[in-house]
């Protein structure tokens, strides 16, 4: 028989508990906000004192200021180092020459290296992440941090592996650079977005490391790691000019077969080797622009051939305008019409040499039926040679 007393009873006891629960969500948000709007005043005012301190410490030519006098300010509070930390970061990026050099007197103090050894070797995580970002910006790493910061970066925490694959990179020793990052881009948990910040931290954009770097990256695409991390690679070696790999990616271009998973990792090479400007790749180039591709890869074949030129190339893309679709018809006319004035006199010879078929067409009586969607195709490339040219001249006029 149901009992309506431990019916309404347990149901009381339910209300009471959803009550309690609902008081504590509340008061916890409202201690959560307050804790957070507390910190955000305090770094506001904590920025506006420091910053001032530190570019006059930066900036004067002979230091009146010691660096021990401005950091015995900080209390032993971690939040004020993270935040003296941010500004020092802030300012590595706007300072260089001799006042970021000065910047080190803090990064280097005893008081900031001891306090970070200790956080690399807690055991709460945003103690490891910020000591991570501190080592990023230290010189000189000994054997027993370095050590810790590579066994960090096994971790299956990917946000502290992350930041301590920063860290080392930073260090500027090759063999370990090149296994940090192999054993990072062998994860199957990283984003794309973390590989380009990896290879910047990598190149310091100091000319005398550049060979060294470029064989570092060119060994990381020898491996086997993802493909998303070699097209990002790929698309580095193109975007910051590394001319003396250029005739790896061609060889490595020429060794794929190409397959729908490996379209990307194609795109990404053609694109590369016309920013490297590797002649020697046309021909192959020209293969993969050619009808049957996909049309990522012959627009980027497109791009690169145009930017590549020669008699050779540029006659190819003007013959390939027949057969193209809508979209590569379009990306060619527009590399001939908006790049160039001398390439318009190939599309010119284009233009009169089936302007003479069509008058031969017209001269027949009753033309087959099969040669109207050629006469539509022809139609609609001199539309658009219309259309892109009177950009041109629009945008000369203004």
């Amino acid at each position: 028989m149901f009992d309506f007393t431990i019916a309404f009873r347990t149901l009381i006891a339910l209300v009471s508990f959803l009550f309690i629960l609902f008081f504590f969500l509340l008061g916890y948000t409202f201690w959560t906000r307050l804790t957070k709007n507390y910190w955000e005043r305090y770094e506001k005012k904590f920025r506006s004192y420091f910053f001032s301190l530190i570019l006059d410490y930066a900036e004067q030519t002979s230091p009146k200021q010691d660096a021990d006098d401005i950091i015995k300010q900080l209390s032993r509070r971690t939040k004020d180092y993270a935040f003296f930390l941010r500004l020092l970061n802030k300012l590595v990026n706007i300072l260089d020459g001799e006042d970021r050099e000065r910047l080190n007197d803090f990064i280097e103090h005893p008081a900031f290296l001891s306090l970070f050894q200790e956080r690399l070797f807690d055991y709460s995580t945003n103690s490891k992440l910020l000591a991570c970002r501190y080592f990023r910006f230290a010189e000189d790493i000994d054997q027993r941090t370095l050590a810790k910061l590579i066994s960090m970066s096994r971790t299956s925490n990917i946000k502290l592996a992350y930041a301590a694959t920063k860290a080392i990179i930073t260090s500027g020793k090759p063999t370990i650079q090149k296994t940090t990052l192999l054993r990072f881009f062998k994860r199957s948990d990283f984003s794309e977005l973390m590989v380009p910040e990896l290879l910047y931290l990598l190149d310091p954009g100091n000319t005398a490391y550049r060979p060294q770097i470029g064989r570092v990256l060119k060994s990381l695409l020898i491996e086997n790691i993802g493909q998303t991390a070699k097209i990002v690679i790929i698309r580095y070696l193109g975007c910051q000019r590394f001319y003396k790999q250029s005739n790896f990616l061609f060889q490595y271009l020429k060794r794929l077969q190409y397959n729908n998973a490996k379209a990307p990792l194609i795109q990404a090479l053609i694109i590369a080797l016309g920013q490297l400007h590797n002649i020697n790749a046309s021909s192959v180039i020209r293969a993969y622009t050619q009808k049957g591709m996909p049309t990522d890869i012959r627009l980027a074949g497109v791009k690169t051939l145009s930017t590549l030129g020669g008699e050779k190339n540029l006659i190819f893309l003007v013959n390939n305008l027949q057969n193209a679709e809508f979209a590569v018809r379009k990306a060619i006319i527009e590399e001939f019409i908006l790049n160039d004035k001398k390439r318009l006199e190939y599309l010119l010879q284009y233009v009169i040499s089936n302007l003479d078929l069509i008058r031969k067409i017209k001269d027949q009586k009753q033309p087959p039926k099969h040669i109207y969607p050629f006469l539509d195709k022809i139609d609609s490339i001199a539309a658009g040679i219309q259309i892109t040219l009177s950009h041109r001249l629009m945008n000369t006029n203004a």
